[in-house]
């Protein structure tokens, strides 16, 4: 009985493997939506605030008003607080956005940081999962932003989501 038992696992896990490694002449598969996303330098997302940019992981993207001339200010501290949105390559926009809209330009701490707009864009270290919005208005210089590259200023997110966690210091970070 024990010899039989032994048979149907060997049989079973045999087809298993069989199944899992599949043949050499098989292709790959299509990357998944998950896949393809987090390659999105950029996409809209539904959020409290209404549609906004986000990164390809579901991050809110901000701009900082003290980079009003499209230059990234933002270093030290700030850097830390709010981490630019540094791509490698051509920027890749999710569908709705013009990618128009979109071009590079010399991060402050090195790097190629994506702007919409004249906006140098950055995520902020106090979201801590996709869809948050804590850091809008923190400070009175860090705003969310639209799929046309605006700062979303006059925007609210719900009192329980735009503390900011201490964020809007005096120095706007």
């Amino acid at each position: 009985m024990h010899l039989r038992t032994f048979g149907v696992l060997v049989a079973v896990a045999t087809l298993t493997l069989t199944a899992a490694c599949g043949g050499d002449d098989t292709e790959s598969a299509p990357p998944t939506t998950e896949a393809a996303t987090a390659a999105a330098s950029a996409q809209l997302a539904d959020s409290s605030l209404g549609e906004i940019l986000v990164d390809g992981e579901g991050n809110t993207l901000y701009g900082f008003t003290n980079d009003a001339d499209g230059t990234p200010t933002c270093t030290g501290g700030c850097a830390t607080a709010w981490p630019a949105q540094v791509v490698e390559g051509d920027p890749v926009v999710g569908e709705g956005l013009d990618a128009g809209v979109f071009t590079l330009v010399e991060g402050a701490e090195g790097g190629q940081q994506l702007k919409a707009g004249k906006w140098p864009l950055y995520r902020f270290s106090g979201d801590e999962a996709p869809g948050d919005v804590n850091g809008q208005g923190s400070g009175g210089v860090w705003f969310a932003v639209g799929a046309d590259g605006s700062l979303l200023k006059n925007a609210s997110a719900d009192a329980s989501a735009g503390s900011g966690d201490g964020a809007g210091g005096d120095d706007g970070y």
